[in-house]
């Protein structure tokens, strides 16, 4: 994130969530950045991310994680 912003990390995949809900300050390519990161680890799961997603109204993950799938 960008110098000065603060973020608390609970999980990967929520860290994922917040860098999309927050794409607006720190820019779309932070949060598609987060995305790839987060597939390139051993047992990503998009069902689970998209999970936690869903308490998070955020129509650009999914479409994000379409297109990188």
């Amino acid at each position: 994130m960008a110098d000065g912003v603060e973020m608390g990390i609970y999980s990967p995949e929520r860290g994922v969530v917040d860098a999309f809900r927050r794409r607006h300050q720190e820019g779309s390519d932070v949060a598609n950045e987060a995305l790839r990161r987060w597939l390139r680890r051993r047992g990503s799961k998009p069902a689970s991310l998209m999970r936690l997603a869903s308490f998070f109204p955020e129509p650009g993950l999914r479409a994000a994680l379409e297109v990188l799938l």
